[in-house]
């Protein structure tokens, strides 16, 4: 393209934008937007500031325009998200709702930044895959969770306890080995009893470490009762508001699947529905004057 062809290219785009705006037709704004993202290769956040100059006074209410039609859209292709004038999308209005995440205006798209909204979707996942067992299944990982320290002290104190019990029995054999019966053995004993006064020792450091061990074991489990209880109301009330999504969810959509696709698909559904109705803007423009 040469300099000629070029200039009358800008010089018509920024004629049809301005209509657009004079229009107030969502669609050829946006229309504007994509073709020139993709013409200049930018991502859709930086052509406004390319159209409007890097007037940020003008790509804000550029922005506030867009973002009005985009919402009420939204909360009826998803009428159970609630989603407030500045973007930020609600899943429900339930008590202990989570944020879904934050509507784009520019990509059309909703945008999850924090792990809390990512997790949303996986969690949705493993609910639809075993509804019945959800809950007991999270709680049954809490409790290991929880009590793995206690477990690790408890194999370890039925070691303790094992060698404890073994211990007399060695004795006995060792005793029997080194007499041999008779007078040669009564003597032999009378010449070992030096190395025999060194076993009791031994005993003794079992029984303590035995000791030791139930002391840490008793603490560890009350330490680990506290923990469940305390994480346990926690994950039953995300396990209901889990639910909660979930039958929204169905009672709109087939399936689950459906619901990510169609979230997947904000941008064409929406450029779609201006598509259909040129007239959404302008009677928007239209409610907005007779308010």
């Amino acid at each position: 393209m040469d300099i000629e062809k070029s200039l009358d290219y800008q010089k018509r785009f920024f004629t049809n934008f301005a209509a657009a705006w004079q229009d107030h037709s969502d669609l050829d704004l946006y229309r504007g937007i994509d073709a020139t993202a993709d013409a200049l290769r930018l991502d859709l956040s930086e052509v406004p500031g390319y159209i409007l100059a890097y007037d940020k006074q003008a790509q804000s209410e550029l922005r506030a325009y867009l973002q009005k039609g985009l919402v009420e859209w939204l909360q009826t292709y998803i009428p159970f998200f609630e989603v407030s004038a500045d973007g930020i999308v609600m899943f429900g209005d339930w008590y202990h709702r989570r944020q879904f995440g934050v509507l784009d205006v520019w990509t059309r798209q909703i945008m999850q930044y924090s792990d809390a909204e990512r997790q949303i979707l996986p969690d949705l996942e493993t609910y639809a895959a075993d509804p019945e067992n959800y809950l007991k299944k999270r709680l049954a990982n809490l409790h290991d969770e929880a009590y793995s320290e206690a477990d690790h002290l408890q194999s370890r104190l039925e070691q303790a306890q094992a060698a404890v019990a073994a211990e007399p029995d060695a004795l006995t054999r060792s005793s029997r080995e080194r007499s041999g019966g008779g007078f040669k053995g009564l003597m032999k004993n009378f010449i070992d009893q030096p190395e025999d006064e060194a076993a009791p020792q031994s005993s003794q450091t079992d029984s303590s470490e035995v000791a030791s061990l139930q002391s840490q074991l008793k603490a560890a489990r009350a330490e680990a009762q506290a923990r469940y209880d305390e994480e346990k109301r926690q994950i039953q009330v995300e396990a209901a508001v889990t639910n909660y999504e979930y039958q929204a969810i169905i009672s709109q959509y087939s399936s689950l699947q459906q619901f990510e696709n169609s979230l997947q698909h904000i941008a064409d559904s929406y450029m779609a529905s201006l598509a259909a109705d040129p007239q959404l803007a302008a009677q928007k423009e239209s409610d907005d004057d007779n308010a």
